[in-house]
């Protein structure tokens, strides 16, 4: 399995995980306001802390996203491209957004895929602040109470990261966690430690994050040392178990190569961070 060195330390703690109070949610979200705002407004009516939101096929006025790119200077390990725009309406095919809080202001962290009318498929790291939706759309997911990701700085990777904040729940009596992942373990086998950690025969998993690569179960590779991934479909055990991978959408430096399938296993660490939002089954 591949490593990158990262800038700083190596943190202790490998898998930060928050026990927390969850339910499932569904908002409506306003268009013709930016989508950090929409949502941001959306969970305040739900009265939730953070949330793990979905939709899917669903038009846009204006959307701007940028995708992975090789670091310019020996800061930070990878970095992000420039600013790529539609230039016109389209549709979000679908998305993921981690919604957190940056200090006491709303935050949210979201991948997925996206098409220009009359244009190609792309993928990204969507810019919430700079992206419209042209219609009412119904988002699904998670919410949370009493805790949240928040973003705080990471010595190790020299980023600002969502990072689990707040009260938690006993881990047995715990329906859902909160769950970031350090670098440069595999992503399937470290969601396995984290159910064992938590004492839950097995999980949903919901999130995104990056991959060093990503080699899936079918023998196909995807070789960018930098990508952004969101979770399509995820299930894990207890460690052991050795269950399926989790189902992603990836992309990497060259922004016309979008690839999805299941992960193989011991394969697949993680770049920067995986943030997560597990909920017990």
């Amino acid at each position: 399995m591949r490593v990158i060195t990262q800038p700083g330390p190596i943190a202790p703690e490998r898998q930060e995980i928050l026990p927390v109070e969850g339910q499932a949610i569904k908002v409506t979200l306003r268009p013709d306001i930016p989508l950090e705002d929409a949502v941001a407004e959306a969970l305040a009516t739900a009265g939730c802390d953070g949330a793990w939101l979905e939709f899917s096929d669903a038009p846009v006025a204006a959307l701007d996203y940028v995708i992975p790119a090789l670091s310019p200077d020996d800061e930070h390990v990878a970095w992000y491209s420039a600013i790529h725009t539609f230039g016109g309406p389209g549709r979000i095919e679908r998305l993921g957004m981690m919604v957190g809080r940056e200090g006491t202001v709303s935050f949210l962290h979201g991948h997925g895929l996206w098409i220009p009318e009359g244009g190609e498929i792309a993928m990204g790291h969507i810019l919430a602040p700079r992206t419209m939706l042209s219609e009412p759309t119904v988002a699904h997911g998670t919410g949370i109470t009493g805790s949240h990701f928040a973003r705080q700085a990471d010595p190790e990777t020299n980023f600002t990261l969502f990072r689990p904040a707040g009260a938690a729940k006993e881990g047995q009596d715990s329906r859902h966690a909160l769950v970031r992942l350090a670098p440069n373990q595999d992503f399937t086998h470290a969601l396995e430690q984290v159910c064992t950690r938590l004492g839950w025969d097995g999980a949903r998993v919901h999130g995104l994050g990056s991959l060093i690569g990503a080699w899936f179960d079918d023998s196909t590779i995807l070789d960018s040392i930098a990508t952004e991934f969101l979770i399509l479909d995820a299930e894990v055990r207890t460690e052991g178990s050795a269950g399926k991978g989790p189902e992603i959408a990836i992309v990497g430096i060259d922004g016309s190569d979008i690839r999805s399938g299941r992960l193989c296993r011991d394969q697949n660490p993680v770049l920067i961070t995986a943030e997560l939002i597990l909920e017990r089954c």
